[in-house]
């Protein structure tokens, strides 16, 4: 028995990313989040599962006060350290709006993307900051079909374990026709790690693709371990020497496959 595992943006979706700096106000495109979560590793990700859309009806209200009212309504995505929802709770700032959330939208919908993945803050544990708010979305790379159709015909049980909200990956599973129990959302790194190891002990010869250090312990637990450069991000060297093979564009997983098929 064969499985995939996909992470998200970057690796199927080409992640376009509206990023607001609450220390300058200002507001700039970048795709690597978790690039500028890393430079400090008491910050984390903290992603919204409220559709970004919703939220014009709290946008006078400061975030903090909405996640204390909407306590289902976010998980955190990326932690390099161990944080509960409580502690981050107790300890975040009560500066940043809703209506900051709602800029980088508003920004992100002048440009080319068909799936918002939605909105995410960057918080530094420690100080309780907000340092940064965003709105990511895309579009699918041109050969992730191409790719998924190719693994089906394989044989091949395709999941998808990612930070993204389940709005958007339920989206996205409609589209590529992948079981909606075959998603797991707003999952961090243990947790792709763990879905990695559950089918494993399925008894599954398990792949896994992914394009950042939040894929790092699934790449390496895998038993084909497949690092993706396509979105063109900075990534560390640890990272790059963990994966089995290093692709530059989505449609060389397939090759990866067929070079497995023949070794195995």
């Amino acid at each position: 028995m064969k499985a995939i595992v996909f992470d998200n943006a970057g690796t199927i979706l080409q992640r376009k990313t509206i990023i607001k700096d609450m220390s300058t106000k200002k507001v700039f495109f970048n795709t690597d989040t978790i690039g500028i979560a890393n430079k400090n590793n008491k910050n984390i990700i903290v992603v919204f599962q409220t559709p970004v859309d919703e939220l014009y009806d709290f946008r006078d209200m400061s975030i903090r006060e909405f996640m204390l009212m909407h306590e289902s309504s976010f998980e955190i995505a990326y932690s390099q350290i161990k944080v509960t929802d409580d502690e981050l709770l107790d300890v975040i700032a009560d500066d940043a709006k809703i209506s900051d959330i709602l800029e980088t939208y508003e920004v992100l919908l002048t440009e080319n993307v068909r799936i918002i993945s939605g909105a995410a803050l960057i918080v530094n544990i420690f100080t309780g900051e907000i340092t940064h708010v965003y709105t990511a979305g895309g579009l699918l790379f041109g050969y992730t079909s191409d790719v998924m159709d190719f693994l089906k015909k394989e044989g091949f049980e395709i999941y998808i374990a990612s930070g993204d909200n389940k709005h958007s990956l339920n989206e996205i599973s409609s589209i590529l026709n992948i079981a909606k129990n075959n998603i797991y959302s707003t999952c961090n790194v243990n947790c792709k790690e763990a879905v990695i190891e559950k089918l494993q002990k399925e008894g599954y010869y398990v792949y896994m693709v992914g394009n950042h250090t939040n894929d790092l312990l699934a790449i390496k637990k895998a038993d084909t371990g497949i690092l993706t450069l396509q979105q063109r991000e900075l990534l560390p060297k640890r990272l790059i020497s963990e994966a089995d093979y290093v692709i530059s564009s989505i449609d060389m997983v397939i090759d990866v496959v067929k070079k497995e098929s023949d070794n195995r």
